[in-house]
């Protein structure tokens, strides 16, 4: 994973002395009883249903170079020697035997070519559900794939300018590891956390068949909430971990898929191996619901939608579609865009909003002025209700961020020494804090170290 050579020497006792100052907005706290929460809402899935990768959900991270790995990773997803390949439904992230003068790392040798996906700045979830349906090609020695995560604020491409300025592993820039592997040591598959807090840490799970059982489909899965996370391998529960005194991972966070070849942890490659596949399925987020039943956030969510009204939220503030709020660029209007409207049919509009300066709720629109609102996250979410017929349900959420031009250039921590400070302007989180229903518990399990 990420700076994995600084994790050899990371003291899990190392202090970040911070500033600290009063929250002032409340956590936004959704619970749910275990008789209510039964299933899962998707808000996010890319089923990799094209002909090639969906820049508009991914970025290649062409400029990662880290444990003395011996890859190039690059964007190539059209040539013969491609290292994305988008076809018969699934993405296989495909590492090849060849040397290159890596574009993204100023034209360094590389033995290897691979792929790295990330969502950064374009699809990053705070709490829920994240989960991939992932098999593995290959058993030969000396790959590494992953399915991990970051917290938004690390300083690695793609860089916005919008405070990701943060150095690995320090709050703004944590790791959570679903699903890492090494082909070296392929019995088991290894969740973990990386953070400046001590919060949680590795365990294994043991594939009942071993090594080869990479090879085969599985839906591997984090829930994740202010004060749990859990770890799912298909049903199965990994490990539970409890995060109530964890200060980290309480912003938004974003996936990595990738395959990483030798170096100091992916060990000696097969003098064989010429090749080495990693396929996904799908990739999905899903917010906790009692709606349904869904044990999985996956596609078949995504197909119970066919047909339904679609409604999404467009941001924009004095007149410009945003990404971002600037507090000091005039009023803001939330619209609920829709599709596939039924024009026989009237719907209506719920919305929740949690922070945002004295909301003006007309029908599909919210206005706001953001000048006296913190710099922070905010949350807001719509449903969209077919009124003849209410089973007929479409639900948009967003995560809004607040940040004035002055505080996007100036929050950073200083990665050369132990100890360091957060500006005044620390962010604020919001959340959505769901109880997670209960699962079986896991037989094969290690303790993490």
């Amino acid at each position: 994973m990420t700076l994995q050579l600084q994790k050899m020497y990371f003291c899990i006792g190392q202090k970040l002395q911070k500033s600290r100052t009063t929250l002032l907005a409340a956590l936004l706290m959704l619970s749910f009883s275990s008789s209510a929460m039964a299933g899962w809402e998707l808000q996010w899935i890319d089923k990799f249903d094209g002909t090639s990768v969906n820049w508009d959900n991914w970025t290649a991270q062409t400029q990662a170079n880290y444990n003395n790995e011996v890859q190039c990773y690059t964007n190539d997803d059209s040539s013969v020697n491609k290292n994305y390949d988008v076809s018969d439904g699934t993405l296989k992230i495909i590492a090849r035997k060849q040397n290159i003068n890596c574009p993204g790392l100023g034209g360094t040798q590389k033995s290897w070519t691979s792929g790295r996906l990330n969502s950064k700045d374009k699809n990053e979830f705070l709490y829920g559900r994240i989960e991939s349906r992932i098999k593995f090609h290959n058993l030969e020695g000396g790959t590494w794939p992953a399915f991990w995560m970051l917290e938004n604020r690390i300083a690695e491409q793609p860089v916005k300018g919008d405070g990701d300025s943060i150095n690995w592993p320090n709050a703004g820039a944590g790791e959570i590891d679903v699903w890492e592997w090494f082909s070296n040591a392929p019995n088991t598959y290894i969740t973990n956390f990386f953070n400046t807090e001590s919060c949680a840490g590795e365990t294994l799970y043991s594939y009942p068949n071993g090594g080869p059982d990479v090879q085969n489909w599985h839906n591997y899965a984090l829930e994740w909430s202010k004060d749990n996370t859990s770890f799912y391998i298909d049903d199965i529960l990994v490990v539970s971990q409890d995060m109530s005194s964890c200060n980290q991972y309480q912003e938004p966070m974003f996936v990595l898929l990738n395959v990483a070849m030798g170096g100091n942890l992916g060990g000696n490659i097969n003098p064989s191996l010429t090749q080495a596949t990693m396929e996904i399925d799908y990739v999905a987020h899903c917010q906790p619901s009692a709606a349904n039943n869904a044990t999985y956030c996956n596609q078949a969510l995504a197909e119970q939608n066919n047909g339904l009204p679609e409604v999404s939220i467009k941001i924009t503030q004095n007149g410009y579609t945003i990404t971002d709020i600037n507090p000091d660029n005039g009023l803001v209007t939330l619209s609920a865009q829709t599709g596939n409207i039924n024009a026989d049919s009237s719907y209506s509009y719920d919305w929740y909003t949690s922070g945002l300066a004295s909301p003006i709720i007309t029908g599909n629109q919210i206005n706001f002025d953001p000048s006296s609102m913190v710099n922070g996250y905010y949350y807001v979410s719509v449903i969209l209700t077919d009124d003849q017929n209410p089973t007929q349900t479409d639900r948009d959420a967003q995560t809004l961020k607040v940040i004035s031009e002055s505080i996007s250039t100036s929050n950073t921590i200083n990665a050369n020494s132990t100890g360091g400070s957060i500006s005044a302007g620390i962010l604020l989180f919001l959340g959505l804090l769901g109880l997670f229903r209960a699962r079986h518990s896991l037989p094969h399990q290690s303790a993490g170290k």
